[in-house]
């Protein structure tokens, strides 16, 4: 029920996310829905399609929902990551100075595996590997085979608008690799008119190419890590922002030690430097460093580990926070303070043995008896730590 989730975006705040697409009339329509705790709640849909989808027009769609909601109760917007809505983002950024626009966190990753698509090494493996699926279901008789030689397993088809996909159609089409190989030696496909066309020569080739299956392993070596990443964004219940920075990381040390040979270097600095444009330019977000900084079974082990740059990183996003979300000077010097003794582990509270204990087992509000002030502070910031900061693509 509406009350319920109204109850909590005033307790916790919430998340206004926008997401527009086109339907089988041709209309624009942006959806808007509001994320918190208690889930994600649909609000309307709007038809724009006689309007120009310039950042005004998007700044003032989103602002009049969030006055709807209540101003003080919407902490953050979250968008894809057109060109429009980054600057609409900004705009009501400057209209509401206790407002942060975040990228769409899943469209990020998609974004990201088409680039990694476009490399060269990548692109003909990709565009192969489609023709092959793409020839044995426009056929009857060979679509048949196939299931034969397979044991009915199918081949992933591509879909038109999400990148992953074509991933996704090439680690199926490797796992059936003995199958469809058998498929273009067997005596039927020898028999067949289409063995004899130029189509149906190109398929052959490219399925007996030894040359084809290594790079469509490399494709995969250079995906599997991301897909894993995307799965948890776009998943039905998908984890904290900073968990999924988190996975990132992991991804990239597996890709890294995926191409570690000699005569991959080259191929892995353009999937890295993929990597680190996309994610660094759109999701370096100063609220997921202060999530991160707040959760004590996270900051504990990098300070125990000696990595103060990083702590100090994740210190100056949350500062970064603090000064935007708490107007106060007073109030916000207060936190601060505090802030410093949880870090320090300064104090009775913050050195309670259990306290220490729970910090792998219990969520972060609960895990540490945070001062008041924090615990305030950390309540205003659960839409960050502990619900999703990701929007659906439809």
């Amino acid at each position: 029920m509406r009350v319920d989730h109204e109850r909590a975006w005033k307790h916790y705040g919430c998340t206004l996310m926008s997401d527009g697409w086109t339907d089988m009339k041709g209309r624009h329509l942006i959806n808007f829905l509001v994320n918190s705790p208690e889930g994600t709640y649909f609000l309307e849909s709007v038809d724009a399609s006689g309007e120009v989808h310039n950042a005004h027009m998007l700044a003032d769609l989103l602002e009049k929902r969030i006055e709807g909601i209540g101003k003080d109760k919407v902490v953050q917007i979250i968008t894809d990551n057109g060109t429009n809505y980054k600057a609409a983002g900004k705009l009501l950024m400057d209209r509401i100075p206790t407002i942060f626009w975040s990228p769409c966190a899943a469209h990020c990753l998609d974004l990201m595996l088409e680039d990694i698509g476009k490399i060269k090494e990548f692109k003909r493996t990709i565009a192969r590997a489609k023709g092959v699926a793409n020839f044995i279901y426009r056929h009857g008789k060979i679509l048949s085979l196939m299931r034969e030689k397979t044991r009915d397993a199918e081949i992933v088809r591509p879909g038109a608008t999400r990148f992953a996909t074509s991933y996704l159609s090439l680690k199926s089409l490797h796992k059936l690799m003995e199958g469809v190989k058998a498929l273009f030696t067997c005596p039927e496909w020898y028999a067949s008119n289409l063995s004899k066309t130029k189509v149906g020569e190109r398929v052959y080739n490219t399925v007996l190419s030894i040359e084809f299956w290594n790079a469509v392993e490399d494709c995969l070596r250079a995906s599997a890590p991301l897909l894993i990443v995307l799965r948890a964004a776009d998943g039905d219940e998908k984890p904290a922002m900073p968990e999924v920075a988190a996975l990132m990381t992991e991804a990239k040390e597996q890709i890294k030690k995926s191409f570690g040979t000699q005569n991959k270097k080259g191929l892995l600095k353009k999937i890295l430097d993929i990597i680190e444009r996309r994610w660094l330019k759109q999701m370096d977000h100063p609220l997921y460093g202060a999530a991160l900084y707040l959760n004590p079974g996270k900051l504990f082990p990098l300070i125990n580990a000696d990595q103060d740059e990083t702590v100090g990183q994740l210190r100056a996003c949350f500062l970064k926070v603090l000064r935007r979300m708490v107007s106060d000077g007073v109030l916000r010097n207060k936190i601060n303070d505090q802030a410093m003794d949880y870090q320090c582990k300064r104090g009775e509270a913050f050195s309670d043995e259990m306290a220490i204990e729970n910090i792998e087992s219990k969520s972060p509000r609960k895990c540490y008896p945070f001062h008041q002030l924090i615990i305030d502070f950390c309540v205003l910031l659960s839409i960050y730590v502990f619900s999703a900061c990701i929007c659906h693509s439809s």
